[in-house]
């Protein structure tokens, strides 16, 4: 029984890290640890009842500790969808602002845009964030610099 019991903690402990290997998210790599308690406990000739018990206690006590510190050590890197590139971004307004709403287009794309401010088809607005569908905008205020150029 005790050679049966060693193969079967190995086991599991072998597929869990395998699992683990795909995953990476350190949830079987705690049963790793407590299929490899209990594989030792095996070897010393414990029962099979507190073997499992044991498994079971110690799988629990890294999922509780160890996970969240291990989450926290390796942070997925955030990935940015294709509507963060545009914030920061210019463009024209398509039609005038009725409603508190218009279009622009974008990488030739045309998106609905919100703004608070009464503007007219061709002004230029800055891209804010994205709620739902929409862009939110803001009017671009045009600087001193380039008022002057154009009134040379």
């Amino acid at each position: 029984m005790t050679t049966t019991m060693i193969v079967i903690w190995a086991v599991i402990m072998a597929l869990t890290l395998l699992l683990e290997f795909f995953t990476v998210d350190f949830f079987a790599s705690c049963f790793s640890l407590g299929a490899l308690v209990a594989l030792i406990l095996t070897a010393c000739g414990l029962n099979v009842y507190w073997q499992v018990a044991i498994f079971f206690v110690v799988t629990v006590v890294a999922l509780c500790a160890a996970r969240p510190f291990m989450k926290r050590w390796i942070k997925k890197p955030t990935v940015p969808t294709n509507v963060d590139q545009n914030f920061g971004k210019k463009a024209r307004l398509l039609s005038d602002v009725v409603d508190g709403t218009s279009s622009i287009k974008i990488n030739d794309v045309v998106w609905k845009v919100t703004c608070g401010a009464n503007l007219k088809k061709d002004d230029e607005v800055m891209i804010e964030r994205v709620e739902g569908n929409k862009m939110v905008v803001k009017p671009v205020v045009a600087d001193k610099k380039s008022v002057v150029e154009v009134v040379k």
